[in-house]
């Protein structure tokens, strides 16, 4: 397992152990590397991340408060099941939070939250036009991905909003993951990111939402035709 792949999330270097399995599993469920449904058994993810028993299931009871993992008392776990109906709803769910903390985040921006704009953009930008939209190195993207998404509504100062748009939108990576390759050809994802960069930096408010609703649908959309695919 590459080490990159248990730093890609949001907070740098795990501080235990039980952080480590939950990062490195997380991003295989993510990934798809353990498909929906398949059932965790300890012996073979401590044969697969070289970890003891109690960090994985600390990480499996954590995964399970995000969603990821289903636990079926006593017969152990599963990785959660992947559905239309809940990526419709996270979709839905992710357009009206991105955009209430946008609203509210562009006219608080000062200097600094400009200055943190531009860095998360640009670095999204590499990575995006160097690796063929990111589809190269999607955890990677990802990451910036979330950095930049963060950085856009870091002014707004409800906690609330805040936690809450981030719920969704680490639910939302999961079908991303599932739909990027198969937008590749028919979306550009650079040109959306640098319209509502461009929006976000002019301060304008109703453009920079009406943006990010139809970026969110886009990929919504893109989800769903990729999961009728998968069913199909």
């Amino acid at each position: 397992m590459n080490e990159t792949l248990a730093k890609s999330r949001h907070d740098g270097p795990e501080k235990t152990l039980a952080e480590r399995a939950y990062r490195l599993i997380r991003e295989d469920i993510v990934a798809g590397d353990l498909a929906p449904g398949l059932k965790l058994k300890i012996q073979m993810l401590q044969s697969r991340y070289g970890l003891g028993a109690g960090p994985l299931r600390e990480a499996l009871a954590k995964l399970s408060s995000d969603q990821l993992v289903e636990l079926e008392g006593q017969r152990g776990c599963r990785v959660a099941m992947m559905s239309v109906k809940d990526a419709r709803e996270i979709g839905d769910l992710r357009k009206v939070l991105e955009a209430q903390a946008l609203a509210l985040s562009i006219p608080a921006g000062d200097e600094a939250w400009e200055s943190g704009l531009i860095n998360a953009y640009h670095r999204l930008e590499q990575i995006e036009r160097r690796m063929n939209q990111g589809i190269d190195n999607l955890p990677e993207w990802e990451l910036r991905n979330n950095q930049f998404h963060t950085a856009l509504v870091a002014a707004c100062d409800s906690r609330w909003l805040q936690w809450m748009r981030q719920l969704m939108f680490d639910q939302h990576e999961r079908y991303r993951r599932l739909s990027r390759m198969k937008t590749l050809m028919t979306r550009d994802i650079n040109e959306e990111h640098k319209a509502l960069f461009e929006a976000a930096m002019d301060r304008n408010v109703d453009k920079a939402v009406a943006v990010i609703g139809v970026h969110v649908q886009r990929t919504t959309d893109a989800v769903l035709t990729a999961l009728a695919d998968e069913v199909g």
